[in-house]
């Protein structure tokens, strides 16, 4: 008897077909066939077929209104969901040796398939651009969300990797013999030379403040530039003065002042040129002159906004002459050179109108007389 009862048991766990064998009917047999399975068969099973029932529900509430259709992917969902369902369930029902492993296999799939759908979700919500299409909203890939994306999807797929070797007994590729060790190896040696700007490109990329178009000014670099785009380790702009393209690390975008001139805001955006007048020019003086100045520079260029008239302001009294700034706003972030340009050409062209000199004055005191004269004076001095 305790010999007939190991015999039916190590039976209904070997296969189906086998256990529908020694069963006296079909359903008997399946019933003892799947009620000896592992708890990983039932969650897996379970998550396929309630995958397979509410998928457009998932996908609806998983993903955002984008210009690609979301019925394209509901049907990549079903047909992975089908091809694993099928796999799955023949692997386990006829007991193939790697069938745990199919099993897990296919739950992995479908799992980092839902992430990503949902990863992608949030950042086409919060970085993409909001679009009306015959009354309906959609989102559209922006830069920023573009290359979000991308590193999410590295990243997914990364980790995915790992948990698939883990699977299938892989850990072996991972040594440092194999070609994925001797990779990781690299990446691990080189990791000082990329790391910080590869981190400091996704925290640029996800604060969203530097964007391409963007004026930026870096005062301690001494840059002023045009954001062209943020790769992963480097930042590409257009200098605004030499007209030429520069590269710069991404963490200099972190650990440096950055001036980002945008012209969005309801004041708009102001820039200033500083002038040093000596003390003989009375304030008055100098305000008629620089406003003047102001003026003829807002007929010479269109880069000043002339509905908004120009400010004066004493900034400085210096040892040789007051500091004098001249602030204007712009009609865009990208003439600023050619709004300095022009209020710098007016202020020379005005000077001898007004009466004001923009050079230093000089107030060091010099000694009079022929150089012979001087020499003797300095002798007498010496010897007294």
């Amino acid at each position: 008897m305790s010999e007939t009862t190991t015999t039916t048991s190590s039976n209904i766990v070997r296969n189906v077909v086998d256990s529908i064998k020694d069963s006296d009917s079909l359903l008997q047999g399946l019933l003892a066939y799947f009620t000896n399975l592992e708890p990983i068969h039932y969650i897996t099973f379970t998550i396929n077929l309630l995958i397979l029932i509410f998928g457009r529900q998932i996908i609806n509430h998983l993903s955002v209104h984008t210009v690609d259709a979301i019925h394209s992917r509901l049907r990549l969902l079903r047909i992975i969901n089908a091809v694993l369902f099928l796999a799955y369930f023949i692997a386990v029902a006829f007991q193939f040796q790697l069938g745990s492993n199919i099993s897990h296999t296919g739950l992995l799939v479908l799992l980092a398939y839902l992430i990503w759908q949902f990863t992608h979700s949030l950042i086409l919500k919060k970085y993409g651009r909001k679009r009306e299409v015959e009354g309906t909203s959609i989102y559209i890939e922006s830069y920023t969300s573009n290359n979000l994306r991308l590193i999410a999807l590295l990243l997914l797929g990364i980790i995915s990797g790992l948990i698939f070797l883990n699977i299938w007994k892989l850990e072996s590729w991972l040594q440092t013999t194999s070609f994925l060790g001797a990779l990781a190896v690299l990446v691990f040696t080189t990791k000082d030379y990329w790391l910080k700007d590869f981190i400091s490109g996704i925290i640029v990329i996800s604060n969203g403040n530097v964007e391409r178009g963007n004026v930026i000014r870096i005062p301690d670099e001494n840059i002023l530039a045009i954001v062209i785009e943020t790769r992963t380790t480097l930042t590409l702009l257009r200098d605004l003065i030499r007209n030429h393209n520069i590269t710069i690390p991404n963490s200099l975008l972190l650990n440096r002042q950055v001036e980002i001139l945008t012209s969005d805001s309801r004041k708009g955006i102001y820039d200033h040129v500083e002038f040093n007048i000596g003390y003989e020019s009375r304030s008055q003086m100098v305000e008629e002159y620089l406003l003047d100045v102001w003026k003829t520079a807002c007929k010479r260029t269109a880069a000043i906004n002339s509905d908004r008239e120009g400010t004066v302001r004493l900034i400085e009294n210096g040892d040789h002459a007051a500091t004098w700034r001249l602030l204007y706003n712009l009609t865009a972030e990208h003439e600023i050179i050619n709004a300095s340009n022009a209020v710098k050409q007016a202020a020379f062209e005005l000077q001898d109108e007004h009466g004001i000199a923009l050079a230093t004055p000089l107030t060091h005191t010099f000694p009079t007389g022929s150089l012979e004269t001087i020499s003797k004076r300095q002798v007498s001095s010496a010897q007294l």
